[in-house]
């Protein structure tokens, strides 16, 4: 620690801070315009120029100086207040003084500082900018004529996500911040550059001219769509949310957001919004009343019966409404037959980990990822499904040296950061190739001491036989050098931390997969350690919370796929699906819409009227995340609140209301609020125990856990390609999660539709071209896809989002991780 004096207050501060550091520690104030607290310190502004007495005769920047032992600063002396005037006056030179225009008026730091400093004429006089403003981008405005020259956008865009859109051009007077060739910006499009922007050069073109910033009520909430649980704020004005409101002191992130955090929230909304219940009458759904559409789900579902009654729930509802929808099966309705995420989408954490682990749950955080020596990511997809969870793994490997290894069945962002080694597999072969690295270490008696003590790992040892490198080579196309030096790089590394992505895009994720990379770490000693073990990424905003709640089959009940296959066998006689698009989501979407089509009373509760909800003889408008409270819990097992920002759109209702009324009704408990279900659920839920509101705060909690580690046995068949056809992957694209993101207006500027990737080399063999209109054919259905070619496609591989309702490559698939097809144009 280091001992310093900033304006006659004594500090103490570790030896790498900063004068900048040391005196916001202090709550000691210096103006800076280059920094924020996530990046490199710049020194580029000068407006942090402060006074040392140890260095007389100069004034020196605070966010670029180190401290030491003794040192004596000033900050506020009236050189000092003279300098940071000038530094004023020579940016508002060239800057347009359009603040009655500028969308970030109110929220500019320049015109607060300029107010501060009352510099209200200028010594200096010139020409001001003309640079061309670059309107084409739906999302982010760049008027250059703004900029400043803090390298904000830019420094973002390289140390954290790891794109590198902008960079400086030209020198001198005519230096500015340029993109590539000097043309539109075409990027991620997350919005960081907009967040970090001091001025109005970057805006979000989705806000320009909504509202002004003082305006808008600020609402701490967290956002609803993947797992990886960022705190925002958002940004309310007229019952509407118009933004996002970045803040660099909120969450692990830092206030840092993705394209659907940021970008994303139009939804909420959106015209498209269910505002009133959907009755079905002589075969067409009509406006109801409320009264009149809960009598009538109430009296579908009693009647029923306990067997022939379903549900199907989705992951984004709150704790507090995944548990009341648990307690409407369990204690009103007496049926275990209900689930969520298609079954396979949470089998690694409700079955995989409590079967391995002891509970169901990752053994790992969100923190170890930056902890750890090296870090095992399954399928480069884990930064589209979790895009701010992929900028922790940049900065892992950017700054803090994380050494990087992916397997996965194709190539992609994470394998383009620096010394990462990307293995790329036959798709398929995933717990093929991880038993063969099991395999390795306990050959090589790499086995950790902490493995001899775990159940089961002589059982284990045994079942490894078959699965040598050379055997796993022949199959998964990697060399057996690699797969034993990948092997032996993990065993030896001090930390070791596995990242698992899972969702309704990745069947081949389930219980298996995740055992076996649990075996992996257990028998390289990996688990219970900081900055080790296993990291299982749940897809949607609350997929732990459904997990903890215990919204998947218990006892003799039905799993999600049992459910399907019973509606099309008309044994289940009342579905109630909750917020899930299973039509659309699921695999094999002609035999899901057969089978509600047979259900002889289908219930849909959602924002939206889905795919699904058209078949429904009930439709119940539900209301969005800005509308509740309650709480999500992350895929690092933090429980955080989620607070209401605006009422209810039209006459729709938080799930919380529909299912304590439905409760209510059919004779079940009620409460009157969701703190008193969480007070419930405190005192019945593993890991909750002595949670409340208060104690949340706007931080959250962590879920404690306790490993009880067991070593089980994992089989895995080669799987065998299909003579002419190409092995389809299915999984996330950057800009969508699930199929709610298509209705955010920001996603799909972005991405509006589905696709189909390509190698170059199948490109060239089946002579087609970006654009180009694809047939994928597989057993007897077809879809028509635009084509996509670049160079992360091995050869013979297809990917495709399943997001999409149009042209839904559910079409064609069936559940299996690979589903062969035939390609024409």
């Amino acid at each position: 620690m280091v001992n310093l004096t900033i304006d006659d207050k004594k500090v103490t501060v570790p030896k790498d801070a900063t004068i900048y550091d040391a005196a916001k520690s202090a709550g000691i104030r210096i103006p800076i315009l280059c920094h924020d607290k996530k990046l490199h310190p710049f020194g580029g502004c000068r407006m942090c120029l402060v006074e040392v007495e140890q260095m007389k005769g100069r004034l020196i920047p605070a966010c670029t100086t180190p401290v030491t032992e003794g040192m004596i600063v000033k900050t506020t002396t009236p050189e000092i207040i003279n300098a940071r005037k000038l530094v004023l006056e020579l940016l508002l030179l060239k800057h347009p003084v359009d603040c009655p225009v500028c969308d970030a008026a109110g929220d500019c730091d320049l015109q607060n500082l300029t107010y501060e400093y009352k510099v209200n004429t200028n010594q200096f006089t010139d020409e001001k900018f003309n640079h061309k403003i670059d309107y084409e981008n739906p999302l982010i405005e760049r008027d250059m004529n703004r900029c400043i020259h803090c390298g904000k956008c830019a420094r973002i865009c390289d140390e954290i996500v790891s794109f590198g859109a902008y960079t400086f051009i030209n020198r001198g007077i005519e230096a500015k911040m340029g993109t590539e060739f000097d043309g539109p910006l075409n990027c991620e499009f997350c919005g960081s550059c907009v967040s970090v922007c001091p001025v109005g050069a970057l805006v979000s073109r989705p806000f320009k001219f909504k509202a002004r910033w003082w305006s808008l009520n600020k609402v701490k909430s967290v956002c609803s769509y993947c797992g990886t649980g960022c705190q925002l704020t958002l940004g309310v004005k007229g019952n509407k949310v118009l933004t996002t409101v970045y803040d660099e002191n909120q969450g692990f992130h830092n206030g840092q957001l993705c394209t659907r955090g940021r970008f994303g929230y139009q939804f909420v909304n959106s015209d498209k919004r269910l505002s009133t219940p959907l009755v079905r009458k002589n075969g067409r759904l009509e406006p109801a009343t409320w009264d009149e559409a809960l009598a009538a789900v109430a009296e579908g579902l009693k009647s029923a019966g306990s067997d022939a009654v379903a549900g199907l729930v989705s992951p984004r509802l709150t704790n507090e409404e995944l548990y009341l929808a648990r307690k409407l099966f369990k204690d009103v309705l007496g049926s275990n037959n209900l689930d969520h995420s298609a079954g396979y989408a949470h089998s690694a954490l409700s079955h995989g980990a409590m079967e391995s682990l002891g509970f169901a749950a990752s053994p790992s955080t969100v923190t170890d990822i930056q902890k750890s020596d090296l870090l095992l990511v399954v399928k480069t997809d884990a930064y589209e499904t979790h895009p701010v969870l992929g900028f922790e793994i940049n900065l892992g490997v950017k700054r803090k040296g994380v050494d990087l290894r992916v397997i996965s069945d194709k190539k992609g962002k994470l394998s383009r950061l620096p010394k990462a080694k990307t293995y790329v597999y036959k798709p398929g072969n995933e717990i093929l190739l991880v038993n063969a690295l099991a395999k390795v270490i306990v050959d090589n008696n790499l086995t950790d001491p902490s493995a001899m003590g775990v159940a089961g790992l002589e059982e284990y040892n045994k079942s490894l036989e078959g699965y040598s490198p050379a055997q796993a080579a022949e199959v998964c196309g990697i060399a057996a050098e690699e797969i034993i030096g990948l092997a032996t790089d993990y065993a030896k590394a001090d930390k070791a931390l596995i990242l698992l992505p899972l969702g309704l895009g990745y069947p081949g994720h389930d219980k298996a997969l995740a055992q076996a990379l649990i075996n992996l770490a257990l028998v390289a000693g990996k688990i219970g350690k900081e900055g080790s073990g296993v990291l299982i990424m749940g897809e949607k905003n609350n997929s732990q919370g459904a997990v903890d709640m215990g919204v998947y089959p218990a006892g003799n009940g039905k799993g999600a796929t049992d459910i399907i296959a019973s509606c099309a066998a008309g044994a289940t006689k009342a579905l109630y699906v909750v917020g899930e698009n299973p039509v659309v989501s699921y695999p094999n979407r002609k035999k899901v819409a057969d089978a509600l089509d047979k259900v002889g009373f289908l219930v849909v509760q959602d924002l939206f009227l889905t795919e699904t909800a058209e078949k429904a003889h009930v439709v119940l408008p539900a209301c969005s995340f800005a509308e509740k409270d309650g709480t999500f819990t992350s895929v690092g097992r933090m429980v955080q609140r989620v607070r209401k920002a605006i009422k209810p759109i039209g006459a729709s209702r938080s799930d919380f209301d529909i299912l304590n009324e439905l409760s209510s009704r059919l004779g079940g408990a009620s409460f009157a609020d969701s703190s008193q279900v969480f007070v419930e659920i405190a005192r019945e839920v593993a890991g909750y125990n002595g949670l409340t509101y208060d104690k949340l705060g706007d931080e959250g909690a962590l879920v404690p856990v306790a490993v009880k580690g067991r070593f089980v046995p994992v089989a895995a068949s080669p799987v065998k390609a299909e003579a002419g056809k190409y092995a389809l992957v299915t999984g996330s694209a950057l800009y969508h999660c699930g199929t709610m993101s298509r209705f955010g207006q920001g996603p799909m500027h972005v991405c509006p539709e589905g696709y189909a990737e390509f190698s170059r080399e199948d490109a060239a063999v089946l002579k087609i071209q970006d654009n180009d209109l694809v047939k994928l054919t597989s057993a007897g259905a077809e879809i028509n896809l635009k084509a996509k070619v670049n160079m992360r496609m091995p050869k013979g591989v297809v990917f495709a989002p399943y997001h999409f309702g149009e042209e839904s490559i559910n079409n064609i698939t069936d559940g299996s991780p690979v589903t062969w097809v035939a390609v024409s144009k």
